[in-house]
């Protein structure tokens, strides 16, 4: 069954995704609950919005962290059909090098659950966002989204 999207998921639009990295090399996953995923942190640039400023604010909004330096990694579009429309998402992948703020889920009606896992466990998840599966591909690993 497909999950119900909001008005604005039906438009094009960029998204923001962020590798953020705890002080043992983990990253940040979400069990996304909507989508059933695990996820790195991802969403939505508001229009008018730069992709920085969206960056910011997106994981503010859903981590408690303040973002203070980061590196584009990598960019890609995908192509969604999503409620009978086509959905064109244009994807900046971020690398966070500093932030300051403890990781709090902000958003537990979205993520069921939020933890610095292993790239090895990551890996292993048995179903994977694409922003993910990106993320592994730019380290030179390939797999499906479902094991």
């Amino acid at each position: 069954m497909e999950p119900k999207y909001k008005e604005e998921d039906l438009l094009n639009h960029d998204a923001v995704g962020a590798v953020i990295k705890d002080k043992n090399g983990k990253i940040l996953m979400q069990n996304h609950i909507k989508l059933g995923f695990w996820t790195l942190p991802v969403g939505k640039v508001k229009r008018g919005q730069s992709i920085e400023e969206g960056l910011k604010e997106e994981i503010f909004e859903e981590c408690d962290l303040k973002i203070t330096k980061f590196t584009e990694l990598k960019n890609r579009n995908y192509e969604y059909l999503r409620q009978g429309n086509k959905v064109n998402v244009f994807l900046h992948l971020f690398e966070i090098q500093e932030f300051s703020g403890e990781m709090k889920n902000k958003e537990p009606e979205k993520h069921s659950e939020q933890k610095f896992i292993s790239l090895e466990e990551i890996k292993k998840l048995s179903y994977l966002s694409d922003l993910t599966l990106f993320y592994l591909e730019h380290l030179g690993f390939v797999r499906e989204a479902y094991l």
